[in-house]
């Protein structure tokens, strides 16, 4: 029986932990290993994860900080105790803690100089049917106004926020942010192929920048195999060598 359990469970194998996501409503996928890939925590002590899901941003950030300690947050109760699953049965599993709530009703003493997050973020109408998904998707789970205020109170003086929504809502987010003192510090415009539209964007926050540092990233190339840029971005948690991959599609 519990050989069964193992096999029927899903699991995404890194390069240094594992991401069980068997009953998490959101799985790992392009937006996260991106995100997780691109966020600086050079001499960052603190982190929050906003929404945590399985944890997979947390364990990517730690992975290359070896001092940081991060608190994540997450209101789902399957996926929470799957991040804490996940969090126990990586290498870092005393410098990593979770709490099951919304992130509106998070409250802490503590100043975080980094933050990230992957949120919910298509808008209220058309609401995916299975609750949910809806929830880790749709912002009327966690307003975008409501996210940047509570960022703005828990982030240090010098600390920096990083997000990845989609590229269609990147003006409103700047414009609530910069209402809560938050300016952008870099801006990574992402697609899907050459040639298409800009589907995503990161987006870095802090209050100090004067200018943003702008990039444009492409996921793969027309043949459909992984672009250079995101192998190289990615290599260093991929546990399988998507050059390889690459030629299988080719």
């Amino acid at each position: 029986m519990l050989l069964l359990h193992y096999v029927i469970m899903s699991f995404f194998q890194f390069k240094q932990f594992s991401i069980k996501q068997s009953d998490s409503a959101m799985k790992v996928g392009t937006d996260s290993m991106i995100l997780g890939s691109l966020i600086d925590s050079s001499d960052k002590k603190v982190g929050l994860d906003i929404g945590a899901g399985t944890g997979v941003l947390s364990l990517m950030v730690i992975q290359q900080n070896v001092s940081i300690v991060i608190d994540a947050v997450e209101i789902d109760d399957l996926a929470s105790t799957e991040c804490q699953f996940n969090f126990n049965n990586s290498p870092w599993f005393n410098r990593l803690s979770i709490s099951k709530l919304n992130f509106s009703d998070f409250t802490t003493e503590k100043k975080y100089d980094l933050i990230f997050s992957n949120p919910p973020y298509y808008a209220t109408s058309n609401l995916n049917k299975d609750y949910r998904e809806a929830q880790a998707k749709h912002e009327n789970s966690l307003p975008v106004q409501v996210v940047l205020q509570k960022v703005n109170q828990s982030l240090s003086r010098d600390g920096d926020f990083w997000v990845i929504i989609p590229f269609s809502e990147s003006e409103k987010w700047v414009s609530i942010a910069e209402s809560n003192g938050l300016r952008i510090k870099t801006k990574f415009s992402i697609k899907g192929k050459p040639g298409k539209e800009m589907n995503r964007i990161i987006l870095c926050f802090n209050r100090s920048a004067k200018s943003s540092e702008e990039k444009e990233f492409v996921v793969r190339n027309l043949d459909n195999s992984y672009s250079e840029e995101y192998i190289e971005l990615t290599r260093n948690y991929h546990s399988v060598d998507l050059r390889i991959k690459n030629q299988v599609i080719k």
